[in-house]
């Protein structure tokens, strides 16, 4: 197999660092042989399937990486909001403050990876569904919606939880 487009060489190196990792997880051992195994078994993987877990479109085809350094990051915006909005629904049951709703919000996020996370994080937080996900845009299920300005109800349900997004992912 001969690589000719540029950012394959990244794709294939991502790819391999992603099974090697499941491979580690998996046979919870660092023992010299599977470890070796690991790393063959990867790698031939990778080169034969990268194309198949990064989607073309991706920005890696420009030659630029996301920037894993920032995914902790996210972790922790992400967990608080989550924890801090399982504390908002039970405010909002108790008080019998419901007025749930539908709201569009838009997104910034350039890489479709990057909006199907937004997506799946507004979901794992307490008293949101995306229901919707369309190019650059989420119909979310709120459990109380909070605002007439759309823009305002948008900012407050999205939270910080893109702009980690955006370090990531550009």
């Amino acid at each position: 197999m001969r690589i000719t487009r540029p950012g394959e060489t990244q794709k294939i190196i991502i790819t391999f660092v992603f099974l090697l990792l499941v491979w580690l997880l998996f046979t919870f051992s660092l023992d010299a042989f599977s470890l070796l195994l690991g790393v063959l078994f990867s790698f031939v993987i990778a080169v034969f399937t990268y194309d198949l877990f990064i989607d073309k479109e991706e920005k890696i085809q420009d030659g630029q990486l996301p920037r894993f350094q920032y995914s902790f990051a996210y972790i922790f915006v992400l967990l608080f909001e989550i924890y801090l909005g399982s504390f908002m629904v039970v405010y909002y049951v108790l008080s019998m403050k419901i007025k749930p709703g539908f709201v569009r919000i838009k997104t910034r996020l350039k890489s479709r990876f990057a909006r199907a996370l937004l997506a799946n994080s507004i979901t794992l937080t307490p008293g949101t569904v995306t229901v919707d996900l369309q190019e650059k845009e989420l119909l979310v299920h709120c459990l109380n919606v909070k605002r007439q300005n759309v823009h305002q109800a948008a900012r407050i349900i999205k939270g910080r939880t893109e702009a980690q997004l955006r370090r990531i992912f550009y």
